[in-house]
């Protein structure tokens, strides 16, 4: 049987000549065939996240990448605030209180966002604090958040900013130097379109000051090794070398493209299935919606009959909701290597299991929403 065709907010999609690669020989990785493959991809990822500062590739998911990112910009007892709006962000949280750091939480309602007003707040009542974690994209609701105006705020109390950026790379514009970013953290199995195993962190020169001025103890994780490797084209220890070849690969398809041009593929995308999922009577979660996900609130407990519903009958792949959203929600991913074409395929498929289910009054309204929205866009 066929393997269903994935629409999730990760793992996405992967290309076939992406796919292709890690299926040649496998190459040592102490050689100038592997350093120069490294050394472009983190190239290609200083291209998608808009900086100059030291990008530094992990063998590990974007979870990883954050535990490293938390391990290295504090020391124990630090006061940090963290942004919670959903299952994703919480991880932050998660995390610092592993390491024994005091958590501040500024926390907004599943499908909202923390605003700029509240992190200020949180701020100016504990004036100690060293570094705010934040999410971009939250993927378990769909909202995307103001990570510039959180960085601004950051700056005024002296404090860093470090961002998961793991469903917005691609997605959305992450202007790292720009915004003033300090750690930006990604993963490999959303928009940069490989399996997962890959996290990688984006380094400004004050979280680098800050690592070196004191941090946890850190071995695998240590990001200053990890740094001081990368300058020579090279990792600390051995890396997942197949996904690194993929990975540049895939990043020079993103710059062959244009990060511009794949912004507004994403844009283009999201807002279609979003009026997609309008006219057919659905309401979105989010509040402020990211093009990287949509998340459909669903009538009573449907959500867990549709999933196995689209996939049984239409070998699409959707996710539901994490958390307190389970049974709640279902996750439609526009995430990475989809175009017009693919998004017709979702929407008539989750349409369709709408009208099997009974969920829906009438059948086209959503596919012809989504149709007049790209044409929308053409005629600009």
């Amino acid at each position: 049987m066929r393997s269903p065709k994935l629409f999730t907010p990760g793992p996405t999609a992967v290309p076939a000549e992406v796919l292709e690669i890690q299926a040649r020989p496998l190459i040592h990785h102490r050689t100038e065939e592997f350093r120069r493959a490294l050394t472009e991809a983190m190239r290609g990822l200083q291209y998608i996240l808009n900086t100059k500062q030291p990008v530094v590739v992990l063998t590990a998911s974007g979870s990883g990448a954050m535990e490293a990112t938390v391990v290295n910009l504090t020391k124990p007892g630090e006061t940090v605030i963290v942004t919670e709006v959903g299952k994703f962000s919480e991880r932050w949280r998660e995390i610092a209180e592993v390491y024994g750091l005091r958590v501040v939480v500024v926390s907004a309602e599943y499908g909202q966002v923390a605003t700029p007003d509240s992190v200020g707040r949180a701020f100016k009542e504990n004036p100690g604090a060293t570094v705010l974690f934040t999410t971009h994209s939250e993927t378990s609701t769909g909202a995307l958040q103001d990570v510039e105006a959180f960085a601004n705020i950051a700056r005024k109390h002296d404090a860093l900013i470090a961002v998961d950026a793991i469903t917005s790379a691609g997605a959305h514009h992450v202007r790292t130097d720009e915004w003033g970013l300090d750690a930006v953290v990604g993963g490999s199995q959303k928009g940069v379109m490989l399996p997962p195993g890959l996290g990688y962190v984006a380094l400004s020169q004050r979280a680098m000051a800050k690592m070196r001025a004191g941090r946890h103890p850190v071995y695998y994780f240590d990001l200053l090794k990890a740094v001081a490797s990368a300058e020579k084209g090279d990792t600390p220890y051995t890396p997942a070398i197949t996904l690194v070849l993929a990975l540049e690969r895939a990043l020079q398809m993103m710059r062959e493209e244009g990060i511009e041009n794949v912004v507004a593929r994403h844009d283009a995308n999201g807002s279609a299935v979003r009026a997609a999922v309008t006219a057919m009577g659905m309401k979105l979660l989010a509040a402020v919606p990211s093009n990287a996900a949509t998340a459909v609130l669903t009538p009573g407990d449907s959500a867990g009959q549709i999933t196995k519903h689209i996939e049984k009958r239409y070998g699409v792949k959707i996710a539901g909701g994490q958390g307190s959203l389970k049974g709640k929600i279902v996750r439609i991913g526009h995430l990475g290597y989809y175009d017009e074409s693919d998004m017709y395929t979702v929407v008539s498929a989750f349409e369709a299991t709408l009208n099997d289910l009974g969920l829906l009054k009438s059948f086209g309204a959503g596919v012809e929403a989504l149709r007049r929205s790209y044409q929308a866009r053409s005629t600009r």
